[in-house]
């Protein structure tokens, strides 16, 4: 209990995400969903973690420093030899990449300040949004695992190594190829578990209500931008601050490689708020609201004019 608390008061970059990931899941799915999500995405990932510092895959080989003297990890709750805080990320990080995802393949619906996704579940659960999804996932980890890599320079602290480091700034393909292939299987297993509460809840005539709140089209985007920024705010601090230990020019290209491969997401995501062709019509929001019930919404888009 005390390594629990331990890893959720001094890892508080993972407790504030983990918080933001189940205020938006319940927004957008409902608590039994969400519980269900941060379950499966901590067991895939320490089941894909355990296999990786034991066998190599799917990750390829690293290693904990979980017996090493005064390691950053001697206090953090260690299961199977993984830590428990690098497990659960998994589960915020797939969600929000699938959350961003539906964004990019929804169309919007705007009136006046409120924004609005308007994603039926045809298209939550679409082959389109699992394979988006997974990729915006490895595209976060592009930035997050090279910075963890320098751990030891930050207050995340030096908690692991790769034996045989790997091409991308110490990182592995191979763990690049791993982090979309978990991504991928916690997606696809949620898609499947929402399909199959749908049908029955749809049985029994008790749809998942929703709480209507202005601008939740939009807080994926935000959500997924932000742990895109800190990684990247925090990379840019170790490459230009006074670090001795660092090699500073390779720390900088980390950064701006970083920032060359977000800016485009950052501007594809700013224009779809924007393009005409992507404002919903009105039989699309009736098609959705008949899966997604909102009394308000279905008021507001009654309204005359």
């Amino acid at each position: 209990m005390l390594e629990l608390l331990h890893s959720l008061i001094f890892r508080p970059y993972v407790t504030i995400f983990l918080l933001a990931f189940l205020a938006l899941s319940w927004m957008e799915q409902g608590k039994l969903r969400t519980l269900i999500w941060m379950v499966t995405g901590y067991f895939v990932a320490l089941i894909a973690e355990w296999g990786s510092i034991n066998h190599g895959v799917p990750f390829g080989v690293y290693v904990y420093h979980i017996d090493v003297e005064d390691s950053p990890l001697k206090n953090d709750l260690i299961i199977a030899g993984v830590p428990f805080f690098d497990s659960l990320s998994f589960a915020f990080l797939s969600y929000v990449s699938f959350s961003f995802a539906q964004y990019f393949m929804s169309p919007l619906w705007v009136e006046g300040w409120d924004l609005q996704r308007v994603t039926p579940r045809h298209v939550r659960n679409s082959a389109s949004v699992l394979f988006l999804g997974a990729a915006l996932m490895t595209v976060l980890d592009i930035v997050i695992d090279p910075l963890a890599h320098l751990g030891k320079y930050w207050f995340l602290g030096d908690i692991y190594h790769y034996p045989s480091p790997g091409v991308h700034f110490g990182v592995t393909i191979a763990n690049y190829v791993g982090w979309f292939v978990v991504g991928w299987t916690i997606i696809f297993i949620n898609q499947r578990v929402d399909a199959f509460l749908a049908a029955r809840e749809h049985k029994k005539k008790k749809p998942v209500m929703l709480l209507h709140v202005p601008y939740k089209g939009a807080f994926s985007s935000l959500f997924w931008g932000g742990i895109a920024v800190f990684m990247l705010a925090t990379t840019y601090y170790l490459g230009y601050g006074d670090h001795p230990e660092i090699d500073h020019p390779r720390v900088q290209l980390q950064a701006l490689t970083g920032t060359f491969l977000m800016a485009p997401i950052f501007l594809l995501a700013l224009l779809q708020r924007f393009k005409p062709s992507n404002m919903a019509r009105e039989e699309d929001v009736r098609m959705w609201l008949a899966e997604y019930p909102c009394p308000k919404l279905a008021a507001k888009l009654d309204e005359p004019g």
